[in-house]
């Protein structure tokens, strides 16, 4: 049972990183279109997937 249970922690934060990869590829573009307004949605979007690491690591999520 506890292994499941790590397991699903496991796909879920291997997710999190993945849409921040995602998220940080799309940024590099938009710095290199000279994007800002895309760059500012992207920041912020980064923040947030930035807490949700983070909160998964302290067993908050």
């Amino acid at each position: 049972m506890e292994q499941d249970l790590m397991a699903t922690h496991s796909v879920t934060l291997n997710s999190l990183l993945a849409e921040q990869q995602a998220l940080n590829m799309r940024m590099l573009l938009a710095v290199q279109l000279r994007d800002e307004e895309a760059q500012e949605t992207l920041r912020r979007e980064l923040e947030e997937i930035s807490l949700k690491i983070e909160q998964f690591l302290e067993g908050r999520l």
